[in-house]
């Protein structure tokens, strides 16, 4: 007879190779949580995505006339909580910690054990797809979350009537359609059929678990296929990733359930009388064995080769993009233009932004050409470039005092991305300076109803009871001292953005802001004379010295046998000499292919003189 103390023995040997899992996990977890905070930083996808939301009863209706409404809604108010990095990073490794529980959970259903990998690979396949800045990630892992939950639940009741488990499979995925949408629906009904099959082999009962839901989405009233409905996530890597997010759980069951089960060399059997040989033989050949280190390995590798993955799918360049906009939101000059410094190409709306920020630093004529520069040579391009230019762009129009710009960019963006928090603030600033306190209230409530924007709107609200004007407001009364009173001349000979710097300086010739972008526009248009001709408010704002790029286009110019004015002033030394250098090592360049210009980049790339050099090549 065995003794309670070998019965203990037993149940440990039997439970050792389980042991490492809940290690595993949590360091798993711990790890998702900082990667997610440090690496993918939530906030920034709270400024660049920035999902609308709204607490109104007329917002949340909004959802409830199409499939997946419920979970979008959900998806859209969790990822409000992105604006607390660390409280965004936690919802999301939440989601995925619930994902790996209820996976886990239908491993023991279908296959009587646990299966670490099967469990965290989805977690491993969203992460990625996050890490991607394509935005769906967030929604994806609350859609999988209720589809694997409504799935074990339906698991559960293995040992119900056959009829009753048919009908709440039933039930179960008609809700699951609602509220998640088609996609969730077929993984919980895959889910299903594996907990149903693969135990039992009750193939028609799992066929008549699963095949009358299919029918769900033909037959629902007034709910045709739209294209949003067979793919909501697009093309690309969101398609890809959504792919192995939502497959990888079915697929690992159905691969398990096909291999031969392993017995842990680990797990002793207890003593047994002897057997015949041949009785032995055919026992022994019913599973086979394999050493007790083997499935922590396969575990741990599998979870190493996944996470390289991880890190090398993320998409830098996105993310830089995201800090910026980021940064630029929350008045971070300095990280910003460290983000941006680093970047070998840029967009037009991150470019606008980098601008912004140099002139806040005082290094615009000084450090403009040392970022790239992806705006074609166009220093406010307004809607060239798309409504997401426009947006950055924004900001610069309101503060340099161009406000009626600034406005008609603010409704292009309030009609084609939503009442964002940014472009509310806005037009609640400018309708405040345009003499309008009801319009501005207008923007205002809206913020109200926005989580974590209401405190500074509330705040509004009570001021404007007692100061319509919200004079006293330093930003305001700045940008009202800027803002021009006359029309808009636009002399059909300059550019756009050259005529309203103009007009702001003929209105305020004390405007620094409006002189050292005219100037900005300049150098990047490579119009030299016209930059020579506009050296007098050097003494109106009291430079110290000539920015650095002004001088290297006085040089350059005074090579062209143009004449400058420079009231006074001397080029300093270094830049004589470094344009020395590049005069030099550019003739040993003559008669080379014109691309061999590029191969100054190491060098002079951060002049004035290589960007005309290239602008030229280029013929632009």
């Amino acid at each position: 007879m065995q003794s309670p103390a070998d019965g203990k023995k037993v149940a440990r040997a039997d439970s050792g190779p389980l042991d490492f899992k809940v290690p595993v996990v949590l360091g798993f977890f711990l790890l998702f949580f900082l990667y997610v905070g440090l690496r993918i930083q939530p906030v920034a996808e709270y400024y660049s995505e920035n999902s609308v939301f709204s607490l109104t009863s007329a917002f949340f209706r909004s959802y409830l006339d199409r499939p997946d409404g419920l979970v979008e809604y959900a998806a859209a108010f969790l990822a409000q909580l992105n604006y607390y990095n660390w409280l965004g990073a936690l919802i999301f490794t939440a989601l995925n910690a619930l994902i790996f529980l209820a996976a886990n959970g239908l491993c023991l259903q279908a296959l009587g054990r646990g299966q670490i990998l099967i469990g965290l690979a989805p977690a491993l396949a969203l992460l990625a797809w996050r890490g991607r800045y394509e935005g769906h990630a967030l929604a994806a892992s609350l859609e999988i979350v209720v589809s694997l939950g409504g799935a074990l639940a339906c698991a559960k009741m293995a040992r119900r009537p056959t009829w009753l488990r048919w009908l709440v499979c039933w039930i179960v995925g008609a809700a699951l359609y609602y509220s998640a949408g088609l996609w969730p629906l077929l993984l919980f009904l895959l889910l299903t059929g594996c907990c149903e099959a693969i135990p039992k082999r009750k193939w028609l009962s799992a066929a008549l678990l699963v095949l009358p839901p299919l029918l769900w989405p033909v037959i629902w009233p007034g709910l045709p296929w739209p294209q949003k409905l067979l793919n909501p996530w697009g093309v690309g890597w969101p398609l890809l990733g959504a792919t192995l997010s939502f497959l990888l759980v079915p697929s690992g069951l159905i691969i398990l359930a096909l291999l031969p089960r392993l017995k842990p060399m680990a797990k002793l059997p207890a003593p047994q009388p002897a057997r015949p040989r041949a009785a032995r033989a055919k026992s022994g050949s019913a599973a086979a064995s394999w050493p007790a280190w083997q499935e922590p390995a396969l575990a741990i590798g599998g979870l190493l080769l996944g996470w390289a993955l991880v890190w090398f799918s993320l998409d830098e360049f996105q993310r830089s993009l995201a800090r910026i906009e980021y940064y630029a939101a929350t008045k971070q000059d300095e990280p910003l233009l460290k983000v941006a410094a680093r970047m070998k190409t840029t967009r037009p709306d991150a470019e606008a932004r980098t601008h912004l920020a140099l002139y806040h630093t005082g290094r615009l004529t000084q450090d403009l050409f040392s970022f790239p520069n992806g705006g074609r040579g166009i220093l406010l391009p307004g809607l060239t470039f798309g409504v997401g230019a426009a947006r950055s762009e924004m900001d610069t129009m309101f503060e340099l005092g161009q406000v009626n710009e600034a406005e008609h960019m603010a409704q292009e963006s309030l009609e084609f991305d939503g009442d964002r928090p940014d472009v509310l603030r806005v037009l609640a600033k400018i309708n405040v300076i345009k003499g309008r306190p009801q319009a501005a209230e207008v923007f205002l409530h809206a913020l109200c109803q926005i989580p974590f924007q209401g405190d500074w709107a509330k705040a509004r609200l009570a001021q404007l009871q007692t100061n319509p004007q919200l004079s006293g407001d330093t930003e305001l009364d700045q940008v009202r001292a800027r803002m021009p009173n006359t029309d808009f001349p636009h002399s059909g000979i300059s550019s756009v953005a050259e005529d309203m710097l103009r007009q702001l300086l003929a209105f305020n010739p004390r405007n620094q802001m409006a002189f050292e972008y005219l100037m900005a526009h300049y150098l990047m248009t490579g119009e030299i004379k016209r930059l020579a001709q506009q050296l007098g408010p050097l003494d109106t704002f009291a430079y110290p010295a000539i920015p650095r790029h002004i001088e290297e286009a006085i040089l350059l110019g005074q090579e062209q046998g143009l004449h400058f004015d420079l009231h006074g002033r001397t080029i300093s030394e270094a830049t004589r000499q470094r344009f020395q250098n590049f005069r030099e090592t550019l003739s040993h360049l003559e008669g080379k292919n014109p691309s061999a210009v590029l191969s100054l980049a190491r060098d002079f790339g951060d002049t004035f003189w290589y960007y005309y050099l290239v602008r030229q090549a280029k013929g632009t």
